[in-house]
């Protein structure tokens, strides 16, 4: 068994994290079934035995369950998924840590109660309903490791303490059995959670790549698109200011490629550096960028920020021990009624070549 505790504890990134959390909701029709059972479980038990013990057990487990299938559908309906803050996301995973962790607890006092009695034909219903539950746990709970491993030393915990009280071999071995199935559940635990960080961190550079500029990492023309359509939907105001850079021909000349890229960089920096906090700022070809600003009220805030990128580029730049000047062309658009970004761009595009033409600057094109 190569499990360990440090591997199996540790940090997910705050993507990764917030994925996982909310994939807690795809849940329902497994919560739905194990508290069915469980209540059904317990209330026969309590039938047979008329243990007051194995009715509240019934009642905990039943309450819980009923909160969890809650908790999931509002977290559905809420379709929390990339937009959620980290902070949101730990106060659900705090709701289905408190839910399930009750629910576990209710599986643990049952089988315990019932594995005290001599009744052999509610050990099996007791074996049955714990070895169901702790499966589900390792199946649908393990991408929240510290979550399934409390469930699963609280579900099956009880049950081998009041196996391993028995004077008998039987009973005993039955203990041996169990603990073995719960040390493999954390080993699986392990493994499922690896794994499905692995996909999710797969997926989500996936997704980097396909929306981001590898050199600079900003946005590409795809992540401009998706900003553009997010704040559109959030009925925000913007202005679209498109630059390229003057002289940047010349650099690449007597600098190579290298020299070139990383003039790039050390611009994409600058523009992420003076963007305002609900900007998108984005490469869009060689030496071509696009700064989406967003929550525009008045054409003065899209002016103001035009001017202040054009100062920013127009600062020297430190080039393999040299001091490079160069500088930028930069028009920008407003949009008025029914305008996309397509066209915005275009208006944009070209009011940044007549001010090119003209020797560098900046110029706006109001639609």
């Amino acid at each position: 068994m190569t499990w360990r505790a440090e591997t199996l504890f540790r940090r997910e990134p705050e993507d990764v994290y917030k994925t996982l959390v909310a994939d807690l909701s795809q849940t329902l029709v497994p919560t739905t079934i194990m508290g069915v059972t469980t209540i059904g479980v317990d209330l026969f038990a309590w039938l047979s035995s008329k243990s007051s013990m194995l009715l509240l057990a019934a009642s905990i487990g039943g309450l819980a369950s009923v909160a969890k299938i809650l908790l999931i559908l509002v977290q559905l309906r809420r379709g929390v998924r990339d937009d959620m803050c980290i902070r949101e996301a730990r106060r659900w995973e705090a709701s289905h840590y408190a839910a399930t962790t009750l629910v576990a607890l209710s599986v643990g006092m049952a089988t315990f109660v019932i594995f005290r009695r001599s009744d052999v034909q509610l050990h099996l219903l007791a074996t049955g309903l714990l070895f169901g539950y702790c499966a589900g746990i390792v199946a649908r709970i393990a991408i929240r490791p510290r979550m399934a491993i409390l469930a699963l030393i609280l579900a099956a915990g009880p049950g081998i303490v009041a196996s391993a009280s028995w004077n008998d071999l039987p009973h005993k071995i039955i203990a041996v059995i169990f603990t073995i199935f719960l040390l493999g559940g954390f080993e699986t635990v392990r493994h499922v959670h690896r794994t499905a960080v692995r996909h999710i961190t797969t997926r989500l550079d996936m997704a980097a790549l396909a929306h981001n500029d590898p050199l600079t990492g900003l946005a590409n023309r795809l992540g401009l698109r998706e900003a553009f359509r997010d704040a559109a939907f959030h009925r925000g105001n913007v202005a679209v200011h498109c630059l390229d850079l003057d002289g940047f021909k010349a650099v690449n000349d007597r600098y190579g490629h290298a020299g070139g890229d990383g003039i790039l960089i050390c611009v994409a920096q600058r523009l992420l550096a003076i963007a305002p906090e609900n900007a998108t700022v984005a490469r869009v070809g060689g030496d071509e960028f696009v700064v989406l600003q967003c929550g525009v009220r008045h054409e003065s805030e899209a002016n103001a920020l035009a001017r202040r990128i054009i100062s920013t580029l127009s600062e020297p730049f430190a080039l393999s021990e040299q001091i490079v000047e160069i500088g930028a062309s930069l028009g920008y658009s407003l949009p008025t009624a029914g305008k996309n970004l397509d066209d915005l761009l275009r208006s944009a595009d070209e009011a940044s070549y007549r001010i090119k033409r003209s020797g560098g600057g900046m110029a706006s094109a109001i639609g």
